[in-house]
């Protein structure tokens, strides 16, 4: 019997998805390792962020299984299925900011709606993760007022409020320059070290997305189509992009 720690965190097994008359997993297996970070990349409609609906539970697949720490969360009532939530922080596209609230209120919002914290327990919380962001000075603006990397620095301090075990990220660096790009990735690589969490990034940033995770699947024609260590994918990129673009 496998021990806990070698359980994934994550599994997909078998996943098969039609929607609209298109099949968009067709026996989709991905393993996810607990404490580290898996990247899956894909093209454009590829179904990357299907996948991770499945994860949260916002969507059923038609057939297969989805797996949290060896549990099938598949057909659980609502109230099971916030529990399972309340482990995970997601980073969605865009970042996804409450648009009337400061930076602040935004990072705080978790914690006012799901914890007990004093308001100043929940300041020196928000504050820590604002610092760790290098954002403390931006407390007081809108999300307006920010730029799209710090916008992305925001959602991942929100996303870390409540300890998640699991950290999913939806595209992270959609719409950054290059620069920005990196200097978020080097953000991601720092807090899951310091941190621990489990990482899913779903990106279709290559090369540049490689150096974040420890594993890099592809995600081609509904499936998995091969999983490798970070170290190796950067050889394999031409081969993957090639086969993306003519598909």
């Amino acid at each position: 019997m496998p021990s806990e720690t070698q359980i994934p965190a994550i599994e997909l097994c078998g996943i098969r998805k039609v929607l609209a008359g298109q099949v968009v997993h067709d026996g989709l297996d991905l393993k996810v390792a607990r404490g580290k970070t898996t990247v899956v990349v894909g093209a454009s409609g590829a179904g990357k962020s299907v996948m991770l609906k499945y994860i949260l539970g916002f969507m059923q697949p038609d057939s297969g299984d989805v797996r949290i720490d060896g549990q099938s969360i598949l057909g659980l009532r609502e109230t099971a299925m916030k529990k399972i939530r309340s482990r995970y922080g997601v980073v969605f596209q865009g970042a996804a900011l409450f648009d009337s609230m400061t930076v602040f209120e935004n990072v705080a919002f978790p914690l006012v709606e799901k914890t007990k914290l004093s308001a100043k327990e929940i300041e020196d919380r928000v504050m820590h993760y604002l610092s760790l962001m290098r954002i403390a000075e931006a407390r007081d603006k809108l999300p307006a007022e920010l730029s799209g990397g710090m916008q992305r620095r925001v959602a991942l301090a929100r996303a870390l409020q409540l300890d998640p075990e699991i950290v999913l990220f939806d595209e992270p660096t959609t719409g950054l320059d290059p620069e920005t790009s990196e200097s978020i990735y080097d953000l991601f690589i720092e807090t899951q070290q310091r941190l621990g969490y489990t990482a899913l990034i779903v990106s279709h940033d290559i090369p540049r997305i490689f150096r974040v995770g420890d594993e890099i699947a592809v995600l081609h024609n509904g499936k998995i189509e091969s999983v490798v260590k970070a170290k190796d994918a950067r050889r394999k990129a031409t081969g993957w992009l090639r086969r993306m673009l003519v598909a």
